[in-house]
């Protein structure tokens, strides 16, 4: 959608709707948007506006990207909604670079750094990204900010040590976009092990709570060695093995695991792809109650698609959190 917008003082749900690329965004009542950039489209809403990020790939896993607003259909809690708005990679990104610095990863983390500045850039200029370290606490390193190269660099002063909190580092960062970009969409990116060592203050369900609320996707490159996660297996319940791989999938975001192949630069390149490559559609839900309440949603292709001999696979979170009316 092309049509410009003046934005002011609004009451408006996005509640994260991904998975490869589902967005749903929430603004408290009263909240403000900053002007838009020049050149970057906006949306009109309302009060119960609800941006819904969907990824189409075909049967090599290749984004389909011809499709047209009349090629969706969306519903919420089973109820079919009128798409509204539609736009395929338009609204500008808010992406939060959380970073383990714990010993286990020192070898990733140096590919990482040595790989940044190139996979950045793979993000359009106006897009945003902040850098957070963790060990036992999370630490914001760099503020959101379209200067890449200053990221990168920045990516040097992280010296692994000590121990590893994934959780609180992944709610902080969720809170943090869904403050600081509360007009853009936001997306975590993880690099770790996924193997925590310290106790958390925020278990999964508040990370995941908190993600949905605030629209963001998180996504997990998991880094190591398969020896040293059998060794982790050991002495913790295989649960908590499998606990980033959980959140991402219920915030609408995806693990991809290094450990058999792959490198991180180019894990972190296939994720900005996905980020890039997806719809956003755009309805005003038909439930006026402002309860807090979870609500499903659900994204199909239009019925011609059943009959199409073309494989293809759809990625959207399934569901959001309404706002509350205090």
């Amino acid at each position: 959608m092309k049509d410009a917008l003046k934005f002011g003082s609004l009451a408006l749900l996005v509640a994260c709707s991904l998975r490869l690329g589902a967005q749903v965004t929430t603004l408290p009542a009263g909240a403000t948007l900053t002007p838009p950039q020049a050149g970057v489209p906006t949306f009109k809403v309302d009060v119960n506006l609800v941006l819904v990020e969907v990824s189409v790939h075909d049967g090599l896993g290749s984004p389909i990207e011809d499709l047209k607003k009349e090629d969706f259909r969306v519903y919420e809690d089973g109820v079919e909604e009128q798409t509204r708005t539609f736009s395929h990679d338009e609204l500008p990104l808010a992406l939060a670079l959380v970073v383990d610095s714990s010993s286990s990863i020192a070898a990733a983390l140096d590919e990482l750094r040595a790989g940044a500045l190139d996979t950045l850039l793979l993000l359009k200029p106006q897009d945003e990204v902040a850098v957070f370290r963790f060990t036992e606490k999370p630490e914001l390193m760099d503020a959101l900010t379209t200067d890449r190269h200053a990221i990168a660099e920045d990516l040097w002063a992280i010296s692994p040590w000590s121990g590893t909190n994934i959780n609180d580092a992944l709610y902080e960062a969720a809170v943090y976009l869904g403050r600081e970009a509360r007009d853009r969409r936001h997306a975590v990116i993880l690099v770790s092990d996924n193997e925590s060592s310290e106790r958390p203050t925020h278990g999964d369900h508040q990370v995941v709570r908190a993600a949905l609320e605030t629209g963001t996707l998180v996504y997990s490159i998991k880094v190591g060695y398969l020896e040293h996660s059998k060794g982790f297996l050991r002495t913790h319940p295989e649960a908590e093995l499998h606990s980033v791989e959980k959140i991402c999938r219920e915030t609408g975001g995806q693990m991809i695991d290094t450990r058999e192949g792959g490198s991180v630069t180019s894990a972190m390149a296939t994720i900005i792809t996905w980020l890039r490559q997806g719809y956003t559609l755009g309805y005003t839900s038909a439930n006026p109650r402002y309860d807090g309440a979870y609500r499903s949603i659900e994204v199909r292709l239009a019925e011609r698609w059943k009959d199409s001999r073309h494989k293809y696979t759809l990625y959207a979170r399934p569901g959001y959190y309404a706002p509350r009316v205090r």
